[in-house]
């Protein structure tokens, strides 16, 4: 069991100086920003209970993709569970997660046309203003594959807001 004591002082200063910055980037990552404040509450709560096995390098981004995760399964699961209801005729038939009720902000469309990796790592890097390196170790991948991510998002992001 861990000590709480020291975990909690590095929390309430992670809620000081990033907890806004880390919803509003774990809502812009998975377009659930309605969760994303409970998600990030979610993976604070995972963190104090000592779930996993080391402690994280970078608290901030730690929680970004525990949060995001966390955020899509919740999601997954309400859009699995309204496909059950409908085939079995409990409800209409509606649309799940309508985008304009999220944010009618060009960049945001543009964000969510992106690939959901593409996505992830611009979020991470130009929100949370994690480095190149520090995305590669939270995501278990190379800094090689996030700065081609990065690239990518940025040409897409280029085209996209050039036509908004």
């Amino acid at each position: 069991v861990r000590s709480f004591g020291t975990e909690t002082g590095v929390v309430t200063e992670f809620a000081h100086a990033e907890y806004a910055r880390v919803v509003a980037a774990v809502g812009l990552r998975t377009g659930n920003h309605p969760g994303a404040a409970d998600a990030v509450q979610d993976a604070i709560v995972r963190l104090l209970c000592g779930s996993q096995a080391t402690q994280p390098h970078n608290l901030a981004a730690w929680i970004t993709v525990v949060a995001s995760n966390r955020a899509q399964d919740v999601r997954r699961r309400g859009a699995a569970e309204a496909r059950a209801y409908r085939r079995a005729g409990i409800i209409e038939c509606s649309d799940l997660g309508d985008p304009a009720e999220l944010s009618n902000v060009d960049l945001v469309a543009a964000l969510n046309l992106l690939p959901l990796r593409q996505r992830e790592i611009c979020v991470l890097h130009y929100l949370a203003d994690l480095s190149v390196d520090c995305i590669a170790v939270e995501l278990g991948v190379s800094a090689g594959t996030v700065k081609t991510h990065l690239h990518r998002a940025r040409q897409s992001l280029a085209q996209s807001l050039a036509a908004a």
